[in-house]
């Protein structure tokens, strides 16, 4: 699911032009390589289970968080990535989308990230239902 969630934000054009390939997972925005700047986490993947065992349809949450140097980086990078992926159904790289859902939202404190000096961040979580091909 990691995979295919990262090519489907890096094939939308709009995203591509503001990133360009800084879409990682797990990486802090000191190891960005440059901004603006999305980082991903999987914050919960409970595995989900039916009378006959795992079941088809998974269900993750992932925190979409925006790194930029100014305000209106970081706000435009949000709502592209909610306009992209909020509702998605869809299937990337043998991953079907059975549904992306935006259940938050928050501002990021940039002001402690040392040399980078003060960086503007939001964070987006995301509920996304899921399954293999």
């Amino acid at each position: 699911m990691k995979a295919a969630l990262t090519a489907l934000l890096l094939s939308d054009p709009d995203l591509q032009a503001q990133v360009g390939t800084r879409v990682n997972w797990s990486t802090p925005p000191a190891h960005a390589g440059g901004f603006p700047y999305l980082g991903l986490t999987l914050v919960s993947a409970p595995v989900a289970y039916t009378l006959d065992g795992e079941a088809e349809v998974q269900r993750s949450t992932v925190q979409l968080d925006a790194w930029a140097v100014t305000a209106a980086e970081t706000e435009a990078l949000r709502w592209e990535v909610r306009s992209l992926l909020s509702g998605f159904r869809g299937v990337v790289e043998g991953v079907f989308f059975r549904g992306a859902f935006v259940i938050g939202a928050r501002d990021l404190d940039g002001r402690g990230l040392g040399d980078l000096g003060p960086l503007f961040g939001v964070s987006v979580d995301m509920s996304i239902r899921w399954s293999v091909v």
